[in-house]
């Protein structure tokens, strides 16, 4: 899929000036349906095929309480692929960061209802607040009429002489609730916004709430980023800039968003029923492999027929 394929004509044709100027001023830029239908179809059907393959030696997501990360993506999709490494996304990051910049975070995610997230920025790294310009992807999977992404404008130009990258409600509420921004948007909506702006995704309480969303984070620090896993399939040329972005030959030793275990894996149907199935195989295989072989010859010839 090419990229005249992948985002919408008056996208793909837009002045990047007006892109870096509004990132310049307000801290963000908003531009509705920027990505065709096909797209967020190939996207999210690449990212969902396998959502929970416990001990499954293949590439999957993860849960984390009311959230599913794949944050292995550029291992899936070509499509992903073919928008991130697009003019389109390197034409903004070389006017807006510079000559010199990384890929550091991607994931697909889906959000569900309950889900708290605190205000926030993310110039950050797993250790602390970072002096790291960057600017963030999300374009969402699903339109989106609750739950949406939310921005203080204008934020980016002072929140880095703070010590800390997360808020209180209460603050932004009593300091800075006319500069909140929200973005009701439809599905294929895409959002880029400065790192050092505070930002969230409005809570929802309807447990049938679902939003489905792409990110992906590119900072001006080349030497670290998140592990990324690049199926080399989807590469047709290999330039310098490529090689900047994924930053071949360099370190990738933030750790990976989200840091999940099993007990971050929510109780639902589905778990319930993958555990029961799992259960009910070893509790029969562990009797088959305790009876004795003229039985267990009697049971393959059962099998077989």
């Amino acid at each position: 899929m090419n990229i005249k394929e992948i985002i919408s004509e008056k996208l793909y044709n837009i002045d990047i000036q007006i892109v870096v100027k509004e990132l310049q001023n307000k801290g963000y830029f908003s531009f509705p349906k920027a990505l065709s239908n096909d797209a967020l179809l190939a996207i999210e059907q690449d990212a969902t095929k396998s959502k929970l393959n416990l001990n499954n030696n293949e590439i999957s997501g993860v849960y984390s309480e009311k959230q599913y990360f794949l944050t292995n993506l550029l291992s899936v999709s070509k499509t992903f692929y073919d928008f991130v490494t697009s003019n389109f996304v390197f034409d903004i990051c070389k006017n807006y960061l510079g000559n010199e910049f990384r890929l550091s975070a991607l994931r697909y995610y889906e959000t569900f209802g309950g889900h708290h997230m605190q205000w926030h920025t993310d110039n950050k790294t797993d250790r602390d607040v970072a002096k790291i310009p960057g600017i963030i992807f999300i374009f969402y999977v699903s339109d989106v009429e609750d739950g949406e992404f939310q921005y203080i404008e204008g934020s980016h130009l002072w929140s880095g002489e703070k010590a800390y990258n997360d808020y209180d409600d209460d603050l932004i509420q009593k300091k800075y609730k006319d500069k909140i921004k929200s973005f009701k948007h439809p599905k294929g909506s895409l959002i880029i916004y400065n790192t050092y702006g505070i930002h969230r995704a409005k809570p929802v309480t309807d447990k049938n709430f679902l939003r489905k969303s792409v990110f992906f984070q590119v900072d001006t620090e080349i030497n670290n980023s998140e592990p990324i896993i690049l199926n080399t399939k989807f590469i047709s040329t290999v330039n310098s800039d490529i090689e900047m972005l994924f930053g071949f030959g360099k370190p990738s030793n933030y750790k990976v968003f989200p840091n999940t275990s099993i007990k971050s894996l929510p109780l639902s149907n589905k778990v319930i029923r993958v555990f029961l199935k799992y259960l009910i195989y070893r509790f029969s295989r562990c009797i088959y492999d305790l009876a004795p072989i003229s039985l267990r010859n009697f049971i393959k010839k059962v099998i077989r027929k």
